[in-house]
């Protein structure tokens, strides 16, 4: 049995995220029904990928959904495929199409769902109800770093709620402010009103990314035939769904889609209710305890046998949340997120079990390495900045003992004149300081040598 795991439901579609919908399209079209499962775990952990959607095959794991599309046809000898049979130039299409609607279409969602107000207002909110405690405080706000760092490229910092760039900068003028007239140009507009000049930009990207979907599609009832199903309608639905159904406080993405493409509006609301079904919640996801009666119990099944095949997760309880939480905590440091990044990829790479052994003890013994290392280094910092010194009385029981450098013989004898000779230097320079200080001159300390003469003494 396959089992698909992917980001809970949000905004009556099965997930919140592009690629887990379209991996759902894509099962729920290629794969026959009771040959696998949909599980709403909300971990990507469970990924060698570290992201979802990831499918899971007995012992093996797949994350993404290119790679998951791809594994399908090979676990199916090449029964489970919806691009089979493609001619040469639609089946380029498909694949180029494809890399297209990942690239341009990613920003828009990062933009709509998670840079602009509608992140505090509506998309936080839905993590919370999907995540146990306390995973909404560690990864929501990872899942929207990585999202403003995939848009800031894009220069619409006004859209980030965290950010300031709303004043404008002063001009420079020798007219006095109260004999200025305003002048009301185009840029002096936008300059005063960061979120007009933000408007006619994510227009303008809403548009460079759906005026060529429009074109491909023009009158077919697919994008790329006109009966077969693809991957790529499928990962254009899960897009085209987050853009146009979510009910947002700040709904440019969906304006923009039912203003100027009316037509894939229609296609993408035909074509979600026929792939998805009905409206999905949390409770449809979740299988959510009712109680211990029969009539329960028999409403659990039903909603498992829905239009997806829903099975509930099982999150390992506190213990279990934990683990997933620590993980989250450790994948954010920057050299033990790397080795455990590194180690998760070589668990699902086909490696035998005493090479697993092998890498991780030297993994592990490398980090351990470091670790001890890295205190060592702050330890003979703090120690010769003066933070942390020996006692006065360990000092004194050194001296008595003949202890320290006395205890070396002649090396140490060596040592210990060298360092006498240094603290000389340092009491001469402290000084000079004082005097200079002192006087308000600089005195220089002049060495003369001096040389006598000798003389025999005559009898």
């Amino acid at each position: 049995m396959l089992e698909l795991h992917v980001w809970g439901p949000a905004f009556g579609l099965p997930s919140l995220d592009a690629h887990c919908l379209a991996a759902i399209a894509y099962l729920q079209q290629a794969v026959p029904r009771g040959k696998w499962q949909l599980i709403a775990s909300c971990n990507p952990a469970l990924s060698p990928t570290n992201e979802l959607p990831a499918l899971r095959n007995g012992d093996i794991w797949i994350g993404g959904f290119r790679n998951i599309f791809h594994y399908l046809a090979q676990c199916s000898a090449g029964e489970w495929v919806l691009d089979a049979g493609l001619p040469e130039q639609e089946g380029a299409d498909c694949i180029a199409f494809s890399s297209f609607v990942e690239s341009h279409g990613q920003p828009l969602i990062d933009l709509s769902l998670y840079v602009s107000q509608n992140y505090t207002t509506t998309t936080q909110p839905l993590y919370s109800a999907l995540l146990p405690f306390p995973l909404p405080y560690l990864t929501p706000p990872s899942i929207r770093a990585t999202a403003k760092l995939r848009t800031a490229h894009l220069g619409l910092s006004s859209l980030d709620i965290d950010s300031d760039d709303s004043t404008p900068p002063p001009s420079q003028s020798i007219i006095p402010e109260s004999l200025r007239r305003p002048r009301s140009t185009v840029s002096s507009l936008l300059a005063a009103s960061p979120e007009a000049s933000a408007q006619i930009r994510l227009d303008a990207l809403a548009t460079a990314f759906l005026e060529p979907l429009e074109k491909l599609r023009a009158k077919k009832q697919l994008f790329v035939s006109e009966s077969q199903f693809t991957s790529l309608d499928c990962l254009v639905l899960g897009y085209l769904s987050l853009m146009l159904v979510p009910d947002l406080p700040q709904p440019w993405l969906a304006q923009c889609l039912k203003k100027k493409f009316p037509s894939l509006c229609a296609w993408t609301e035909e074509l979600r209710k026929n792939v998805f079904g009905p409206e999905v919640t949390v409770h449809d996801a979740f299988l959510t305890k009712l109680g211990d009666s029969e009539l329960d119990l028999r409403l659990k099944r039903l909603r498992g046998r829905g239009h997806l095949p829903w099975k509930a997760p099982d999150n390992g309880g506190a213990v279990g949340i934990g683990s997933v939480f620590l993980s989250g905590v450790a994948d954010g440091i920057p050299v033990v997120g790397q080795l455990r990044r590194n180690t998760r990829m070589r668990q699902h790479g086909g490696l035998t079990t005493e090479d697993g052994v092998e890498s991780s003890s030297f993994q592990y013994l490398t980090l351990i390495t470091g670790l001890v290392a890295g205190l060592g280094a702050v330890a003979g910092y703090m120690f010769h900045q003066g933070l942390i010194s020996f006692g006065a009385g360990e000092e004194t029981k050194e001296k008595e003992t003949g202890g320290g450098l006395g205890a070396l013989g002649e090396a140490g004898a060596a040592l210990g004149f060298y360092a006498s000779q240094m603290d000389e230097q340092v009491r001469r320079q402290r000084v000079m300081e004082e005097m200079n200080e002192t006087h308000g001159a600089p005195v220089a300390e002049v060495d003369v040598d001096v040389e006598v003469e000798r003389k025999p003494l005559r009898g």
